[in-house]
């Protein structure tokens, strides 16, 4: 298999053959545009204006039809375009009649209300074509880069080119000028979704269709700037539109039409960031526009309002695009984490399963060991659980988010909970004070509630002093879990950074101190997975740090067994 012949699909128009019939429209709108070059205005007037009638309504009608068998949102945004075209060719023939039986017609009138209907339907159906791949959000960020683009594009032709055609129309009726105002407005709107369409990534991206119909677009909305510019006086009559724009725009119309219904390959991409040239570009018109404006102010000596409105416009569109890119930045950075995190929980999973196994092995014949090798066996088998409950966390944290956390809820006698949670972290029994009531029982996934107390206690040693105290609180049948120490406590700025993954607090930066980060996103996961919630203060106690967990209606008394009424552990509370 040659290289070639792996590559991925490109999106591309089978065949891109056009059938016969096309030919004959396609020379029918080049006889009309000759006519108009060489003829005289009221020849250039007749054949313009039968060439965009009969080239409009045919791309509408074949938009139409060769959209059926086609489907789904393609499909409905197909015939949306075809029926906006048909309003167009509507359009064109009202103005007809009414030049035939009036002599003349308005250059800005009712009969526009036929072209506005176009340009609306015709933006819904381009807007309705499948939307390009991704995320939300980064569809949200390339329509605020086409609006900025579309906006700072419309004040710099509203300063050179429309400015003085309005101007020309201060005389004319509110009507005319009202009209008159819509089509920039309305141009800019199709340019922006036609290239965003067309550029997106999406199957439709470069496709041949939406490319010809985007070059269409363009023609037409040069040939309405024309026409505003030259239809100042009010009268079709002595109005001077280029034909020749507008039968361009008809033939690009007609041949994306032509193209509809043929089966179109998969696009697929690979995934790469996007090139510099595509985040550049809708900001170049806005520093255009920008230096306009100041020009604009040094030269007559006071700010032109209406670059002044475009200049905040594009600014508050500027804060919103940025806004968007962080929190896009913002996810694509917690997926990437979220990655790795599980890429590399999974795969130390296994080596450490081996590990632990084969040192429990050697654990139970060390007595042929000495003194010195059982020690070093000791470390090693509590690095070895150590690593155990971070690979435990790494894997809780790739599961997603808390409302995926699975829990085992079983009553819990709570002193037995603590004990082994003591335990698990290697602390001796005498090292924590505990202060729990005996009888007091708690609803909980017993091994994660383990999972929460081993993470704040060894917290509670690593980073706070020679005391610790866990304290059970009841109040009726919500439970607080407490871990007090006697260290230096989190300074006021990281008493809320701290409970985000990988986030150390004050020790971001010390290498000498161990800690992956991740343990307080675990408890709070874990609190906010059995309905309650974690905190952090000052200890009243101890006088250093309080990390608590309370858990509302998760706890209760139950009377102890008659064998367990001196005390369910070793561990020495303060009870």
């Amino acid at each position: 298999m040659t290289a070639s012949s792996r590559r991925a699909p490109v999106a591309t128009t089978s065949g891109v053959q056009f059938a016969p019939y096309a030919f004959v429209v396609f020379g029918f709108l080049a006889v009309c545009a000759v006519v108009t070059i060489v003829g005289g205005k009221d020849a250039a007037d007749a054949a313009g204006a039968l060439g965009v009638f009969v080239g409009t309504g045919l791309s509408g009608l074949v938009f139409i039809r060769k959209s059926r068998p086609v489907g789904g949102r393609e499909g409905l945004g197909w015939t949306l375009v075809g029926v906006g075209l048909i309003s167009a060719a509507l359009g064109v023939l009202t103005v007809g009649v009414v030049f035939f039986v009036q002599g003349d017609a308005p250059a800005f009138g009712w009969t526009d209300l036929f072209f506005l209907a176009t340009y609306v339907i015709i933006i819904a159906g381009f807007a309705t074509l499948p939307h390009t791949q991704g995320t939300p959000l980064q569809r949200w960020r390339m329509v605020l880069d086409g609006l900025i683009g579309a906006v700072s594009v419309a004040a710099l032709l509203w300063v050179f080119i429309l400015a003085p055609a309005v101007t020309d129309l201060a005389d004319s009726s509110l009507v005319t000028r009202t009209i008159g105002a819509f089509y920039p407005f309305l141009d800019l709107v199709v340019v922006t979704v036609a290239m965003l369409v067309l550029l997106r990534r999406s199957r439709h991206r470069f496709d041949l269709r939406v490319a010809l119909f985007t070059v269409g677009v363009m023609f037409q909305v040069l040939g309405d700037i024309v026409f505003f510019a030259s239809g100042h006086a009010g009268s079709f009559d002595e109005a001077e539109p280029l034909y020749v724009i507008n039968l361009l725009a008809v033939a690009a119309f007609f041949a994306a039409a032509s193209l509809v219904g043929k089966p179109v390959l998969g696009r697929e991409y690979a995934d790469r960031n996007p090139p510099l040239w595509t985040q550049i570009a809708p900001y170049v018109p806005a520093i255009g526009m920008l230096l306009v404006f100041v020009a604009n102010g040094v030269r007559s000596g006071s700010p032109n309002p209406f670059l002044l409105g475009a200049v905040i416009v594009v600014g508050l569109l500027v804060i919103a695009r940025q806004g968007v890119a962080i929190v896009e930045n913002r996810a694509v950075i917690e997926e990437q984490r979220d990655v790795l995190v599980s890429t590399i929980s999974h795969e130390l999973r296994t080596p450490l399963t081996a590990i632990v196994g084969f040192v429990e092995i050697l654990d139970e014949e060390s007595a042929s060991l000495n003194e010195d090798q059982r020690g070093m066996l000791a470390i090693i088998h509590q690095q070895a659980d150590y690593m155990s409950r971070i690979v435990s966390d790494l894997i809780m944290l790739a599961r997603g988010s808390v409302g995926d956390l699975a829990l085992d809820v079983r009553p819990t006698r709570v002193i037995d909970l603590a004990a082994a949670s003591i335990h698990a972290t290697g602390i001796s029994p005498g090292g924590v004070e505990v202060a729990c009531e005996p009888d007091l029982v708690a609803y909980v996934d017993s091994s994660r509630m383990q999972q929460v107390l081993v993470n704040l206690l060894t917290n509670a040693v690593r980073y706070g002093g020679d005391r610790q105290l866990l304290r059970v609180v009841a109040e009726g049948s919500d439970i607080t879990f407490e871990v007090h120490d006697n260290g230096a406590g989190i300074p006021r700025r990281h008493e809320v950074r701290i409970w985000d993954r990988f986030d150390r607090g004050p020790n971001r930066l010390n290498a000498a101190v161990p800690g992956s980060g991740i343990g307080l996103a675990i408890v709070r996961a874990i609190a906010e997975a059995h309905g309650g919630s974690a905190s952090y203060s000052d200890s009243e106690a101890l006088g250093g740090a309080c990390f608590s967990v309370y858990l509302p209606g998760r706890g209760a008394h139950e009377p102890l067994p008659t064998s367990d009424r001196s005390g369910a552990s070793s561990i020495r509370s303060i009870a």
